[in-house]
């Protein structure tokens, strides 16, 4: 499942393409001498995401997370294409569903379902496009890069489960530990949204977008001659490589920042 989401957001980016052309946000002529000396739009917008990450070995279902972001775009030239930059605070996990176990007394029990979060800062450019407009909106895409830097996870709550109720699937959890967690992580953002102008300088907007990781967020290799504290026996714990996946709904709101030349 995993690996088909991305070819769904083409699809959503594609779609977006008809539409009739209508007038849009008025930019003025970007660059004319004494009429618009030049200008940016700013903004800030936010909302809910759903995180799944690429296990080694272990199938990962969908965590709901938020994110929130701060961004600049240069003013689109010809009223459609512009680059933007944005700095963010994001969400990015897994989640792996109720499984059932055994205690040190041989009772069987289901443990809660238990998800994996890592709370990175986001550093994001691209490039975005206007490609429809409609009576009231116009519809763009957008494409990017970022890297991220990880500020905290909750690995280390799965450390002490593994060894408070003794079950031996927890022991095969990532480790809370900077040998292995990666803190820089980079990948690629894409998807688009629909805006939709209040007046000359404010707008508000919706938007879906995808960000693949292209590196690990966790790369162990495998660890040999590890005691078992379930078999009394020693034991490899095995390789496990994490790369994060999210997608993200953003609402938020634009200006547009403008100054003019004085003779």
């Amino acid at each position: 499942m995993l690996r088909t989401l991305p070819l769904l957001f083409v699809v959503f980016c594609l779609s977006m393409v008809y539409g009739s052309p209508l007038a849009a946000q008025d930019y003025g002529e970007y660059g004319e001498y004494k009429v618009d000396w030049g200008g940016y739009l700013f903004g800030v917008k936010g909302g809910p995401g759903l995180g799944n990450q690429d296990w080694t070995g272990i199938e990962t279902e969908f965590v709901t997370g938020f994110h929130g972001a701060l961004f600049l775009e240069s003013i689109p030239t010809g009223g459609r294409f512009s680059f933007y930059g944005q700095l963010g605070y994001h969400t990015r996990g897994s989640k792996i569903s109720r499984q059932r176990a055994f205690t040190f007394s041989g009772n069987r029990v289901t443990l809660p379902a238990d998800d994996f979060r890592f709370q990175n800062i986001s550093l994001g450019v691209g490039a975005k496009s206007v490609v429809a407009r409609t009576g009231f909106t116009d519809l763009y895409y957008l494409l990017g890069v970022r890297v991220e830097y990880s500020v905290s996870n909750n690995l280390g709550e799965y450390d002490q489960l593994a060894n408070t109720f003794g079950n031996s699937f927890r022991s095969n959890y990532p480790f809370d530990s900077p040998n292995f967690i990666n803190e820089i992580t980079y990948g690629a953002t894409f998807g688009g949204g629909a805006l939709f102008p209040v007046s000359d300088k404010v707008a508000g907007f919706i938007e879906l977008t995808a960000h693949p990781d292209l590196n690990f967020q966790y790369n162990q290799a495998p660890i040999d001659n590890v005691i078992d504290p379930f078999g009394g026996g020693t034991r490899t714990i095995g390789e496990r490589m994490i790369r994060n996946f999210t997608i993200e709904l953003s609402v938020g709101i634009r200006f547009l920042r403008k100054w003019d030349y004085l003779d």
